[in-house]
């Protein structure tokens, strides 16, 4: 705003300049014509007027520079005095004092005009005082009544106060127009912020979204690439599981050990023919495209197939397995779908279970549902952890140490009994220090 206001001085006072410029040169013009033309009461004013054509000429040129506000200041004081030197010299010379006295009156009241263009009041004031004393000087020295004086002063006055009105106004209105353009100018700066700060949004949007797009492409080549190996990992499979079940028919009965480890064989492919099962149906159950086929079978049924398929496992590290059910217990599921859930926890537990420890699969029933639960002696799971244990890809220590498994199998038992309408959770249960517990709705 300050810097607004000083332009318009600035303005102004290059505009009073180019009238002094002027008006000298005019004055001087008329002046030295009526010299030349045989009037040598007017031989005064060229001189002085060619000097102050000068002054006037160097204020013009230094319009524009700082020093200008200044020398428009000492300007006014300067001029009530040229125009006093030359009245006062002229008015002896000329036969009519007293309008000689009268015409400088015109002379001041132009002066204190001039000086309105400073934009300060004292200057303003100040000028018109000092033009009234120079203006009764004159009128007494051609013995002009004080009346007249009085009148004067009146005069000058009143023209201070119309020129310093004047010149305020243009002030207000050029502080008004400077603060509309700063406010202009600060709303466009706004918007260009806000647009740049919005074009950056989108481009970082758009480079997020790039991303993503990659990610999950990448995410589902290697999702397809899975299914492909482990689609064809079904051919060995089904190859060793028919030689097995061949074996099955023609060992001797008689050969217990050998009929048990081919049986034992049999439990261990149906375990891996389920895991590769497991693998396939994630991306099913995280689409929604696999639905459960819901039948009643009864529990103790089904824990106890799993026990068979774990029990080399459990045997091995000395783990006692065993299965707690009524044997009356019906549950309404997919009982495919199920028993990979139950053999998956039961998975994980014995690879948490210490050695010479007890992991055992129950069922029951309550007011609300009924249940399927996987209980171990092996290490708590933190409070903090038991529920991102059932993220995709989210693995416990022993997995990282071992770098064995992928975090799919709580993963997938959670989507599956979701699948059903239940839920799979972590729960306290007294004499065991970990129980994995699925809820079915009844």
């Amino acid at each position: 705003m300050t810097r607004a206001v000083e332009a318009q001085r600035r303005g102004v006072l290059g505009a009073g300049a180019a009238v002094r410029l002027v008006g000298t040169a005019i004055f001087l013009g008329i002046s030295t014509a009526l010299w030349l033309s045989g009037g040598d009461d007017w031989s005064t004013y060229p001189p002085v007027l060619a000097a102050y054509l000068l002054v006037a000429g160097a204020l013009y040129g230094l319009r524009r520079r700082h020093v200008a506000r200044w020398l428009g200041v000492v300007q006014a004081p300067v001029d009530v005095g040229l125009v006093y030197w030359l009245q006062h010299v002229a008015l002896p010379r000329s036969p009519f004092p007293a309008g000689v006295a009268g015409f400088s009156l015109g002379l001041f009241a132009l002066v204190v005009a001039l000086s309105g263009l400073t934009l300060r009041r004292s200057v303003v004031y100040g000028t018109a005082l000092l033009a009234w004393v120079a203006q009764a000087a004159l009128m007494r020295q051609a013995n002009v009544g004080w009346g007249a004086v009085a009148i004067a002063l009146v005069a000058l006055v009143m023209v201070a106060a119309v020129s310093h009105y004047g010149t305020g106004r243009l002030r207000q209105l050029a502080v008004a127009l400077s603060r509309a353009e700063v406010e202009r100018a600060l709303e466009a700066r706004r918007f260009q912020e806000v647009e740049e700060a919005r074009r950056t949004i989108e481009r970082m949007l758009g480079d997020a979204q790039a991303h993503n797009d990659q990610l999950q492409t990448l995410q589902r080549d290697k999702e397809q690439l899975t299914q492909f190996l482990v689609h064809d990992l079904r051919s060995p499979l089904s190859a060793l599981t028919m030689t097995l079940s061949w074996m099955e028919q023609e060992v001797p009965g008689g050969n217990g050990v050998l009929a048990e480890s081919v049986r034992t064989g049999l439990a261990v492919t149906a375990r891996l023919d389920r895991m590769i099962s497991d693998l396939l149906d994630v991306p099913r159950l995280e689409q929604g495209r696999l639905e459960p086929r819901k039948l009643p079978f009864t529990a103790a049924i089904l824990l106890e197939e799993v026990r068979r398929s774990l029990d080399g496992v459990a045997r091995a590290r000395r783990l006692t397995l065993d299965v707690a059910a009524p044997p009356e217990l019906e549950v309404l599921g997919d009982s495919e779908l199920l028993v990979r859930v139950v053999e998956n926890l039961a998975s994980n537990a014995l690879r948490y279970a210490p050695t010479g420890g007890r992991v055992r699969l129950e069922a029951g029933t309550d007011a609300r549902c009924h249940w399927l639960a996987v209980r171990n002696d092996g290490p708590p799971i933190p409070p903090e952890t038991r529920t991102r244990i059932f993220d995709k890809y989210m693995q416990g220590e022993a997995e990282k140490d071992s770098r064995r498994g992928y975090g799919l199998g709580l993963y997938f038992s959670r989507l599956a009994a979701e699948a059903h309408g239940g839920q799979l959770s972590v729960e306290d249960t007294p004499g065991w220090s970990t129980s994995f517990v699925v809820r079915l709705p009844d």
